[in-house]
């Protein structure tokens, strides 16, 4: 009999194999490697059994207590912001901000009602679901941009919106679980919150809060970092330095529940940005690179391995169907109304065809997975009926949106981007 440890690093060994072998395949079969990924825990994962599901699925969201997939997102997210351009972002910060906020709001509304229509669920929960699946996610489109080379103006929009908008994305699903399950201890603080200020000033206070205070902190962070070297010089010894900050970061910030994506996108831009790149700091950006490829390999792997036979023949077709509603109506519908809204300063315009690319590029993500597992173990929590009945049809389709949409627009958004982005705006 093996025992469980051996039984699950042996999983964690296959995985980390896997992930090596994917370079290759994608090379021989010039398609991009997160396809290949993905396709390759499906057939390691549901097909052979090999990678089990209930391993992939607790190594994805509880593994460390907070899954593999968020700490993977904190070290993609702290190395792509080393290159993040602030120029880009302040002159995009209308439409990055629009997107986050407006588009986040409107892609739960469509996705909400679509869900609610479909499965006969109160809107309630409808809208639930649509938190959940509305943000983007960058751990697809940083790789992705940095195949295609799309210039920055349309890339920065893309990514920036992605970067920021998990946290407009939980304060929704705060909001909709408060009101369905107001007794559960998962929103006792926004919950306490609120009390004191009323529930629509609280979600917008909430919400500043969650971007505000965690980026600040990463600011200071990230320079203080810089000026203790300068005095003390780490040396080689600067990789662990960050990430241990980095990690302390995330432990934190989890802990008191506010999001840390801020904090840690704002320390890896200040270190990216102004840093003397002496050849240390250079060791430091090489090491977070290579541990930014692993951590995509990872994830991307494990969303793979994560599902059943069962969930594969019960809820593939469906997962489809919504992928296709949420990427082609849910989401052109939402950047239409969201960018509308800052098109009315000429400035700000974008002409059809870059509003049209936009419109169709928006990979859901882990976040969203790891957010899909709350409504079941909330409705458990708390005895909660509707949240026990549809929350696992959530957990599910969540996953296949999420699978769907990043192997379909890996596919399909460098066809988009020679179809509507002219050369001034396509890197060649």
């Amino acid at each position: 009999m093996v025992p469980n440890f051996a039984s699950e690093y042996y999983q964690i060994s296959f995985i980390l194999i896997l992930a090596a072998f994917a370079i290759p395949i994608s090379r021989k079969a010039a398609v991009a490697d997160i396809p290949i990924l993905i396709i390759l825990g499906i057939i390691f994962g549901p097909v052979a059994g090999i990678i089990k599901s209930t391993f992939a699925q607790s190594f994805l969201t509880t593994f460390g207590y907070v899954g593999i997939g968020l700490l993977g997102i904190m070290i993609i997210l702290y190395y792509e912001s080393h290159h993040m351009n602030l120029r880009v972002l302040r002159h995009e910060f209308w439409k990055i901000a629009s997107l986050d906020v407006v588009g986040v709001i409107a892609t739960a509304l469509i996705a909400g009602t679509l869900f609610s229509w479909i499965f006969r669920a109160p809107f309630g929960i409808g809208f639930l679901f649509g938190s959940i699946i509305a943000p983007t996610d960058p751990a697809t489109l940083i790789p992705l941009f940095r195949r295609i080379k799309v210039k920055e103006n349309i890339s920065g929009v893309l990514i920036g919106e992605s970067l920021f908008n998990d946290p407009i994305s939980i304060v929704l699903v705060s909001i909709s679980i408060l009101l369905i399950a107001p007794d559960s201890s998962y929103v006792s603080a926004f919950s306490g919150f609120i009390n004191f200020t009323g529930i629509y000033v609280g979600a917008v206070l909430y919400f500043i809060i969650q971007i505000t205070v965690p980026a600040i902190i990463g600011i200071v962070i990230g320079f203080s970092v810089i000026l203790m070297n300068k005095f003390l010089n780490f040396e080689n010894l600067i990789v662990g330095l960050l990430l241990g900050i980095v990690i302390l970061e995330f432990t934190i910030f989890e802990a008191v529940g506010i999001t840390p994506f801020p904090a840690i996108i704002a320390t890896g831009a200040v270190v990216g940005n102004f840093s003397d790149k002496s050849i240390f700091w250079n060791r430091e950006e090489n090491f977070q690179e290579n541990l930014s490829f692993l951590s995509q390999a990872i994830i991307f792997l494990t969303l793979g391995s994560m599902l059943t036979r069962g969930d594969l023949t019960e809820f593939a077709l469906l997962g489809l169907a919504f992928t296709i509603l949420v990427i082609f109506l849910a989401r052109p519908l939402s950047v239409f109304v969201s960018l509308g809204l800052v098109s009315v300063k000429k400035k700000e315009r974008l002409n059809s065809d870059e509003l049209s690319f936009l419109s169709l590029v928006g990979p859901r993500g882990v976040v969203s997975v790891v957010m899909a597992t709350v409504p079941y173990t909330v409705g458990i929590e708390s005895q909660n009926a509707q949240l026990i009945q549809y929350g696992g049809i959530m957990a599910v389709l969540v996953s296949f949106i999420v699978l769907f949409s990043i192997v379909l627009q890996t596919i399909y958004v460098p066809i988009i981007a020679r179809k509507f982005l002219n050369r001034e705006n396509v890197a060649h």
